[in-house]
Order: C-alpha cells, then sequence, then structure tokens
C-alpha cells in the first residue's frame, strides 16, 4: 500500500491512498456474495453470471467497498504514519476495476497539539465525588483550552441528526464540549500509552449486538456507514481512559 499526504488550509488533511487488488479483493468478494442471491431478469436466483452481478449493481458494491475496504485501508494507512485522527475518515475519489490498483483518497482532521493540565497531581477528591467520571471531564474541560474547528463540531451534530449551525444555541454548545473532551482524552490516552484494539471493539460491539437483540454482524454493518466504527471505538477509548485517571485518583489516597 502506497500513500501521500496532503495538507490542506483549513486544517483538514488528505491522503491520497493506492493498494494492490489483492489487499482490497476479501472485501470485494464478501461484498459480491451479498447481491448473488438477488433477482436478475432472465436469470434464476442464485444463477446469475458474476460479471451481470458486478454490471448490474456495480453502484452499491462501490458504495460498500468504500465503506468497508476504502476505511480499513484508510485506517491502516494512518496508522503506518501514526497519524491520530479526530471525527470519522472521509472517502472520495475513488477509482476501482476488479484485479487493477485500487484508489482513493482518505479527508481527516489530525488530533491538534495542545498543553495538557498535571492531571497526576490530582487528589482522590475528584475520585470520591458523586460523579467521578462527569467531575473529571469537566475539570479537564476547564483546565484545557484551544480552538475547536466549527467543522467538528458540525460532524458530531451530523451524526446525532441534528442540522444545528448556531455556535451560540445550546446543541452546538454541548457538542462543541463533548467533541473538545475526546480531544483531551485522546491526548491522555496518548501520554499514558491507552490504545483500543481490535479485540477490543470486535468485544463492544458483541455486547452492544446482544443489548439491541441483533447479531454482531449486522451491527457491524450498521456501523461502517457514516464512521459509527470508528465513533464507538473513541467512545470506548474515551470511557478507558477516565477509569484509568481515576483509579489512579483513588490510589493516591492509600
Amino acid at each position: 500500500m502506497k500513500w501521500e499526504m496532503i495538507d490542506l488550509e483549513d486544517g483538514f488533511h488528505q491522503m491520497r491512498v493506492e493498494a494492490s487488488w489483492e489487499e482490497i479483493a476479501p472485501d470485494y468478494e464478501d461484498i459480491l456474495a451479498e447481491f448473488k442471491g438477488f433477482q436478475v431478469p432472465g436469470f434464476r436466483p442464485g444463477k446469475v453470471p458474476q460479471p451481470v452481478l458486478e454490471g448490474r449493481f456495480r453502484r452499491e458494491i462501490s458504495e460498500q467497498l468504500s465503506r468497508r475496504g476504502a476505511h480499513r485501508l484508510g485506517r491502516q494507512a494512518l496508522e503506518q504514519v501514526k497519524v491520530e485522527v479526530t471525527g470519522p475518515v472521509e472517502v472520495s475519489d475513488m477509482e476501482w476495476e476488479r484485479d487493477q490498483i485500487f484508489r482513493f483518497t482518505a479527508r481527516f482532521f489530525p488530533l491538534p497539539e495542545f498543553d495538557l493540565p498535571d492531571y497526576r497531581s490530582w487528589g482522590p477528591g475528584i475520585a470520591q465525588a458523586d460523579d467521578p467520571p462527569g467531575e473529571l471531564s469537566l475539570r479537564l474541560l476547564e483546565t484545557v483550552d484551544f480552538p475547536l474547528p466549527d467543522e467538528l463540531v458540525q460532524g458530531e451534530l451530523a451524526f446525532d441528526g441534528q442540522a444545528e449551525h448556531d455556535p451560540e444555541s445550546e446543541a452546538w454548545q454541548a457538542a462543541a464540549q463533548r467533541v473538545k473532551l475526546m480531544l483531551i482524552l485522546k491526548r491522555c490516552a496518548r501520554e499514558e500509552g491507552i490504545e483500543i484494539g481490535e479485540a477490543d471493539l470486535e468485544q463492544r460491539i458483541e455486547e452492544k449486538a446482544a443489548e439491541f437483540e441483533t447479531s454482531p454482524d449486522t451491527l457491524k454493518a450498521e456501523l461502517e456507514k457514516g464512521g459509527g466504527r470508528s465513533r464507538l471505538k473513541d467512545l470506548l477509548l474515551a470511557e478507558n481512559v477516565l477509569e484509568y485517571l481515576l483509579e489512579n485518583m483513588r490510589g493516591k489516597d492509600t
């Protein structure tokens, strides 16, 4: 896999990625298998020739290939160059033909640089509060300041199905606080060496699938739409970071 980084003026970055067909083939075959049972005039169900399926459902295949393969390869490329991403990775300009080079552009906002407070020195009072995670979150928000791009707040609102564009509104302010806290906790995770692996994410997906009374595969397919998988990973990371910091604060009382 090859890539080229491109800086953008609005703070977003772009990465142009090229991958061999072998790297995307498993995703393609899984996607194509989902269409083999579809009815096509002139053919019996399950007996539609593959070239016919590929031609008739090319748009639908492309959409799923973008959600599954391109997002997966984009995440892998960013991990290899050690770029921490804020929010979902957007895929565009995808070019593909079976058995040919697979190309796409990944657009993302990198984790901004800012100074963290000396949270390791905070006493056990926070950990003993009625709402320890909330108390710690509030303290972090009060002691860290950095400019927050409007695009990130709008993305957070859009994920919740809101179309608010007024920075003075309560919805905007609440979304901005959520985004800011997530960025702070990501920086704390980097400082403390806390990571969320694929096994951790798969376990959380299985737990959520059981909670929603659906299958893990169905939930995974839904999460691939609109950056839901990366959002779930961020939420899991935030939970782990808050619990880690609170445990350390509790230890200061012993």
